[in-house]
């Protein structure tokens, strides 16, 4: 035993509770001396900046608050969806945030479309390898309570829809231990909202929300699908249609 806990301390295997992390190497301290992106040295700014100088020339005036098709996506933030939404959902309203999921701000939007900008049907869209599979709660808490810097994925999870697995299948690491965050002040209190017992639940778990909401009109009907990012199929949820169905306003 006594030789083994040695090998352990030789070659710095580290477990951290929730996470359960394995490192190699200790962490790179932070560098306040490296450079930091800015206007001036991002090439991604130039190159948005230079495309819009291309786009403007055949920009064709959008005069008109209301949009053609009444209809309100809300989707992943995931680059991987940009095709999809931008042809298959042209002419709706776009809600995205990590995930597609129904946050308390994707409420204040939906209400807002509906009631002042005509929107009549709601569609929630998630998608395979999102994410929002590949962590937890605790996980999120703990790697920026060590670091504010960008972890990386070591072992990846929920590749495929099915089948489920675990998000605690997934690890993630820092690699410097630059600027960890008090936990206590700043986003211990956050819910990340990660998806943890697979899409299906997730889209179902998102249009209840939306259905149940007192805000939300009954004849609204709210459909639930999962977009497949391998092979662009876009697959229903049932039972997330089932409780999503409109019916008639009936006002007491």
């Amino acid at each position: 035993m006594k030789k083994f806990l040695l090998a352990l301390v030789v070659f710095g295997v580290v477990t951290t509770g929730c996470t359960d992390q394995i490192r190699k190497a200790p962490l790179t301290p932070c560098n306040p001396c490296k450079e930091v992106l800015n206007l001036e040295n991002s090439p991604l700014y130039a190159a948005i900046i230079a495309a819009d100088d291309v786009f403007e020339t055949t920009y064709v005036a959008q005069p008109d608050l209301f949009a053609p098709r009444k209809g309100a996506i809300v989707s992943c933030m995931d680059y991987r969806l940009n095709d999809f939404l931008s042809t298959v959902t042209s002419g709706t309203y776009i809600l995205r945030n990590a995930g597609g999921r129904t946050t308390e701000d994707v409420i204040r939007s939906l209400v807002i479309l509906y009631k002042l900008l005509g929107m009549e049907e709601i569609f929630v869209i998630q998608h395979t390898d999102c994410g929002m599979q590949k962590f937890t709660n605790p996980v999120m808490n703990d790697l920026l309570q060590e670091s504010l810097v960008t972890a990386t994925l070591v072992k990846d999870c929920n590749v495929t829809l099915y089948p489920v697995q675990s998000n605690n299948v997934c690890r993630w690491i820092n690699t410097s231990d630059c600027c960890g965050a008090d936990m206590s002040n700043s986003c211990g209190c956050i819910n990340w909202l990660p998806i943890e017992h697979g899409l299906a639940d997730s889209v179902l778990e998102d249009v209840k929300t939306i259905r149940n909401h007192p805000l939300i009109p009954s004849d609204i009907p709210i459909y639930g699908f999962i977009f497949d990012v391998i092979t662009g199929d876009l697959i229903a949820v049932p039972k997330a249609m089932k409780v999503g169905r409109a019916k008639p306003l009936c006002c007491k």
